[in-house]
């Protein structure tokens, strides 16, 4: 055999094994690839839960209580249905789920147990905490929360009473009507002084004419003063901190900025998100031709800060003999936070007497959100005070009261008009379920205002924007009473 047809016999054979190979019948290709997937869907996003489960069993161990059918119980506790999986590991012995004995709402194989317990993430997030603890004087678990007696009763949507609900509707809006004969005062402030190029560059100018009105709400009530510093600056739930660049940028040809007295800001937030503004504050700055601005960032609670030490270095940098100004400022703060701020800001100024720091607390500026998040045992009494004798509203129907916030933001469905029910229990349109959102959330707010003037601050309550800007176009304005 000549060497050229060698190589076509070779080619021949190499091509006809490549053929047996993916002439394989399509249902045994399909079936290496099969990837068993949990079938539990997620009531929040409709969404499948995803995770890999073995073949013959319907749901991953996080969610295996629904295999006795209980497809309404609550997936974060672990069913004892989890005692009857087993497998056999290597030696041929029988090995069985158990709870995991740090965080028993989750098991893990037997002879893993010990393995496990080293990386559980609770027992991870424990000793993040405690290491927190020891290396950072601002953070102190529940600082804010200490007079708080425990967990907040949950209900399920199951247990709610529909013709109770309705009873409480009648009555509340009711005792609104009775109590505020007046709308909230409309300030929509367009304060532009280092923002033109921001307002000129944006054909969706949602988010700018709403940091333009906040801080234009701060020049208006006397919060930022132009012959004044405003100290250290603190922006609760920051976020990306888009609203302190954009304060910044206004305040640099606003106020008079000198190099010994650079502007301070401090951030605080929960999250570490992405593509955060912290390093453009500076440099904006530095473009303008100041420099020295401090900005610090904690990735912290707002229910474990304990602020006065946030401030120590911004304190510590300054002259002992002096007081040192601050104030907050937010943007969209959600319901459960607006409430920690409020605390946070009452016992700030508790410590800052106590301590003898010299600060000053010159205002709060607080844009409200997200009222259907808050937490009754975390209002603060006089509030809880307020809605009682007012509107009877306790622990006990504080959950009607709570869903309702949402219907002042909920919108409407594209398919119907505002005069549609949406098959709604109450056979409210849209449209009136709206105004009686509306009503509970001017309900809350004014529980907040009267709390803190119980507290010594002089408040006040408007709205910023009109609503085809934000839906959520309310603030809160807190100062030392005079």
């Amino acid at each position: 055999m000549s060497e050229v047809e060698e190589l076509k016999r070779s080619e021949q054979v190499i091509t006809s094994s490549k053929r047996q190979k993916t002439d394989l019948p399509k249902k045994t290709q399909s079936e290496s690839k099969v990837i068993y997937k949990c079938s539990f869907v997620k009531p929040k996003n409709s969404k499948k839960c995803g995770l890999q489960v073995r073949k013959g069993q319907k749901y991953c161990f996080a969610h295996i209580n629904l295999v006795s059918g209980n497809e309404g119980s609550d997936s974060s506790k672990v069913s004892d249905v989890e005692s009857d999986i087993t497998r056999t590991n290597k030696k041929g012995e029988i090995v069985k789920r158990v709870r995991c004995t740090v965080d028993p709402s989750h098991t893990v194989w037997e002879d893993h147990l010990t393995k496990h317990l080293k990386i559980c993430n609770l027992v991870k997030k424990k000793k993040e905490i405690e290491e927190k603890e020891k290396t950072c004087p601002w953070f102190r678990i529940d600082y804010n929360v200490s007079d708080v007696k425990g967990e907040e009763v949950s209900v399920s949507s199951n247990d709610i009473d529909h013709d109770q609900w309705r009873r409480w509707i009648s009555k509340w809006t009711s005792q609104h009507d009775l109590i505020f004969l007046e709308e909230l005062p409309l300030k929509d402030i367009e304060f532009k002084d280092g923002l033109e190029e921001r307002f000129a560059e944006l054909s969706n100018q949602k988010h700018i004419r709403q940091q333009s009105s906040l801080i234009g709400q701060l020049v208006e009530h006397e919060i930022i003063v132009k012959d004044a510093e405003p100290g250290v600056v603190i922006e609760f739930g920051c976020g990306r901190a888009e609203f302190t660049r954009y304060f910044n940028k206004a305040m640099g040809k606003y106020l008079e900025h000198s190099q010994d007295n650079p502007a301070k800001y401090l951030l605080v937030d929960r999250d570490n998100p992405r593509l955060k503004f912290d390093k453009k504050i500076v440099n904006d700055s530095a473009d303008d031709g100041i420099m020295g601005v401090k900005v610090e960032r904690l990735k912290v609670d707002i229910k474990d800060l304990k602020l006065i030490e946030a401030m120590r270095n911004f304190r510590e940098s300054s002259d002992d003999n002096s007081e040192m100004k601050y104030i907050g400022i937010s943007k969209h703060l959600c319901g459960v936070a607006t409430d920690l701020t409020l605390r946070c800001l009452i016992n700030t100024s508790r410590d800052s007497k106590l301590e003898k720091k010299g600060l000053q607390f010159g205002g709060c500026l607080v844009a409200m959100c997200c009222r259907h998040c808050c937490k009754y045992d975390w209002l603060l009494c006089e509030s809880k005070k307020y809605l009682k004798e007012n509107f009877d509203i306790d622990e006990s129907n504080f959950v009607y009261f709570r869903k309702m916030f949402a219907w002042a933001t909920s919108g409407v469905n594209p398919q119907m008009s505002k005069t549609d029910t949406g098959d709604h229990f109450t056979g409210l349109s849209f449209e009136d379920r709206e105004k009686i959102g509306l009503k509970m959330r001017r309900m809350l707010d004014e529980s907040r205002k009267y709390a803190m003037e119980q507290r010594g601050f002089e408040v006040q309550i408007v709205r910023y924007v009109e609503r085809e800007v934000s839906l959520e176009n309310n603030c809160i304005i807190i100062k030392n009473c005079k």
